[in-house]
């Protein structure tokens, strides 16, 4: 623990914990490990029991890489989903596609079975209901009657 992780951890700034340790007539260098700049064993249980605090507490960082290691699983999560989807919708173009072009070649022979349309109306002759009587009735007047 630094003097920047307890500031962190009691929420005061750096200035005001060099002064209550000096106030509590505690030695600083004592308290520290030369090299690392880390509080000895003994100098952290006494900055924990000025500040009061106690060990259960995370540092911020270990907070961070909670909240880092939570959202990368859910992201993970999230993509393993995303590729089930993809692979179900890919399934489901394939069988689509399939169904198609046996509709189709089912169209063709249907097509291919059918017989060949009527033919059409001589040049000059309308369409409709209409037309179609008088056609009728025109060839009934020629003698086409029956009796």
């Amino acid at each position: 623990m630094t003097i920047k992780e307890v500031a962190q951890l009691t929420g005061l700034s750096h200035q005001a914990i060099y002064k209550k340790i000096k106030a509590k007539g505690l030695k600083l260098e004592e308290m520290k490990d030369k090299a690392t700049g880390q509080f000895t064993p003994e100098g952290e249980a006494a900055i924990r029991g000025l500040f009061n605090i106690t060990g259960t507490e995370e540092t911020p960082v270990a907070t961070e890489v909670e909240k880092l290691t939570t959202e990368v699983e859910r992201l993970r999560n999230l993509v393993e989903k995303q590729g089930e989807q993809i692979k179900a919708l890919t399934d489901e173009r394939d069988f689509l596609r399939l169904t198609l072009e046996r509709s189709q070649h089912l169209e063709a022979a249907a097509l291919a079975k059918l017989p060949s349309a009527p033919p059409a109306l001589p040049a000059g002759e309308k369409h409709g209901l209409r037309n179609w009587l008088q056609r009728i009735r025109g060839h009934r007047d020629n003698g086409d009657q029956r009796e």
